[in-house]
């Protein structure tokens, strides 16, 4: 009962692990997160077949099951088997290589989009800046930046740096976008659901690293047409 044992421990650590993902929260999260449970549930799988397959040679040729001073059957030159564990690594790999280009061609795709937010990440806070609106947020290490946007619509971001390298990273969107000076970065996002999603500087960027945190808002389109037509006045918008 010891290979049941273990293979419920391994069946039971790939749902520990596919548990730990953070729910979607932008259409690009989710093709992240549908392209992790290919990959688990093909980790699974050869698993579970390299494992069953150790398992039954284990207890099939055991000491005592056959005359110990003779050797089991040998198979030689067995073509239908070479085939099978030479292309069949190859054809996976080729699935999961497709997949993750496809992933990739969703995540970093652009649609047209009303809404624009040039983000500046410096040492040790965010800018947001909102272009044609006159409405920027900037945060503090002591009051951190909030980036409020619709809900359900595409956001262009602009990402920059003035300084050193940071990274744009909130945990829900699953995604990680580095801030290089000199190198704007553009990517959109979706945000599916409304909420307040907390995000952080994933690149170390020195002593204040750690408080370098943000909040991105998302919001019903008229919530987010008032709050913008509210902070218009003003240059600058303390969070």
């Amino acid at each position: 009962m010891r290979w049941a044992i273990a293979l419920s421990g391994l069946l039971g650590m790939g749902i520990v692990v596919v548990g730990c993902l953070p729910a979607p929260a932008t259409t690009q999260a989710r093709a992240v997160s549908e392209l992790w449970t290919v990959f688990i549930v093909a980790a699974a799988a050869v698993g579970v077949l390299v494992w069953g397959l150790i398992t039954y040679s284990i207890i099939r040729y055991r000491r005592g099951s056959h005359d110990p001073d003779s050797l089991p059957a040998q198979t030689h030159d067995e073509v239908r088997f070479e085939i099978a564990w030479t292309f069949g690594p190859i054809v996976l790999v080729a699935l999961l290589f497709w997949l993750s280009l496809g992933a990739l061609d969703r995540i970093n795709a652009r649609e047209p989009s009303d809404v624009t937010v040039e983000v500046s990440a410096y040492r040790w806070q965010w800018r947001f800046d909102y272009p044609g609106t006159g409405v920027s947020v900037t945060g503090t290490p002591d009051v951190p930046a909030e980036m409020v946007v619709p809900v359900g619509e595409p956001i262009h971001l602009v990402l920059t740096s003035p300084d050193v390298i940071h990274s744009f990273y909130v945990p829900a969107f699953l995604f990680k976008r580095d801030a290089i000076p000199g190198h704007p970065t553009e990517f959109d996002l979706t945000i599916e659901e409304p909420g307040a999603y907390g995000g952080q500087c994933a690149e170390f960027c020195g002593v204040f690293h750690h408080r370098m945190t943000m909040t991105v808002r998302a919001v019903s389109r008229p919530e987010y047409d008032a709050w913008l037509a509210a902070n218009a006045a003003n240059s600058s918008v303390t969070p």
